[in-house]
């Protein structure tokens, strides 16, 4: 099984269209698809302190128990986001802090982590209003996938794929978006 973490609330926008793309595409490799939609699950992203101190015992809240057996599941992890303020929506981040819990995507020994995630492959393609070229010149294209790679996926024992970053989405003709949906049904082959 694929799990696909979704993070846009609008049912018309390109990230959507990329979402249904990327599902055709592991469905055509006969592969289950399980999309986790955020927003459609009003998922609460508040880490309070009460389910904090619980995770540090072992103990989670019903909706990240029904997360973590998602991931368990699962043979490999894609995010698809838009790039808001520089980073992912406040949902995803809130999904991070509640579900990549200690306990369950790592623990620690003193200060030093130990990844609970045995390399399982964890993509991520996100879009963002700047050109490719702006984005990567900026330094942020690298700054992101480089806070990702070690804040999540070696922290936590993910096997990191290469992102997929498409830009310049909001003014993009059919050709140029034709071009990221086909880059998108590709996105599958990263995970061998």
């Amino acid at each position: 099984m694929h799990l696909i973490i979704y993070m846009h609330p609008s049912e018309d926008s390109f990230n959507r269209a990329l979402l249904d793309e990327y599902r055709a595409a592991w469905e055509a490799r006969g592969e289950e698809v399980v999309v986790r939609d955020l927003y459609r699950l009003a998922f609460d992203p508040l880490l309070s302190w009460t389910e904090y101190e619980q995770s540090q015992h072992y103990h989670y809240q019903e909706d990240i128990i029904a997360e973590h057996r998602y991931i368990e599941r699962a043979a490999g992890v894609t995010f698809i986001f838009p790039v808001w303020w520089g980073s992912l929506p406040a949902i995803g981040k809130g999904y991070l802090d509640r579900v990549l819990s200690f306990g369950f995507a790592f623990e620690l020994d003193g200060e030093t982590p130990i990844p609970k995630m045995a390399e399982k492959p964890l993509g991520m393609i996100y879009t963002t209003g700047a050109p490719q070229e702006v984005w990567e010149r900026s330094g942020q294209k690298e700054w992101m996938e480089n806070l990702f790679k070690k804040a999540i996926s070696d922290f936590c024992g993910f096997r990191q794929v290469r992102p997929l970053h498409l830009g310049y989405v909001v003014l993009a003709d059919e050709d140029e978006r034709e071009t990221m949906f086909a880059q998108v049904r590709q996105y599958p082959e990263y995970f061998q």
